[in-house]
């Protein structure tokens, strides 16, 4: 059996979606002001206007992803490496509020960690790709689209002037759900797996 299997080895697959946030930021609440925070934490993920002054939000996601695979010493097989993956999120938000003199006035963060699942396959053997279907979190960075929320989609529908993705009605963490809370009235519904993923390439 020693001869017949060969173990292939295993990966470790990692994606950072948004700046990782630093772990001592050295901020302190009622004295740092609006540019000493961006200046140590960087530009947020979304900003939104509030009654006493506007609102930051920070987060990070991070996607582990490990493998372990072996391929067979037999003919035809021995081309292929038989693979099996998990994968698991971390997740770190930040949010923090200024008045209307920029100064910083109170802010929370949330950690934690969650599977996001498993998966098998039978790959070419120099190959080396994600197993687990993770498109809802690998979508890109909110700063990469700040100019393109300041632009409502045509026609205008429902509830869009409400959309938290603008910067004046609240802020919303990626990986909420598109059928719940504000975008209830929206009727968007989640996309089957693979069209999601098709959708996010």
């Amino acid at each position: 059996m020693v001869c017949v299997f060969l173990v292939a080895g295993c990966s470790h697959l990692t994606s950072d979606i948004g700046p990782a946030l630093p772990s001592a930021p050295g901020i302190v609440t009622g004295k740092s002001t609006l540019g000493e925070v961006v200046t140590t934490v960087g530009v947020p993920s979304q900003v939104s206007a509030s009654a006493g002054g506007f609102v930051f939000l920070y987060e990070h996601n991070e996607v582990v992803e490990s493998q372990l695979g072996f391929a067979v010493n037999l003919p035809v097989l021995r081309w292929l490496k038989f693979v099996y993956a998990s994968s698991g999120l971390r997740h770190e938000a930040w949010l923090m509020t200024f008045d209307t003199n920029d100064v910083l006035q109170a802010w929370g963060r949330e950690a934690w960690k969650k599977p996001l699942g498993n998966g098998a396959a039978a790959q070419i053997l120099i190959t080396v790709s994600s197993l687990v279907d993770s498109t809802a979190v690998r979508r890109p960075a909110s700063q990469h689209r700040w100019g393109e929320m300041w632009l409502n989609p045509l026609p205008q529908v429902l509830n869009t002037s409400q959309s938290p993705q603008d910067g004046r009605f609240g802020l919303e963490q990626r990986l909420a759900p598109t059928f719940v809370g504000q975008h209830t009235l929206e009727m968007i519904q989640p996309l089957p797996p693979r069209q999601a993923k098709k959708a996010n390439k």
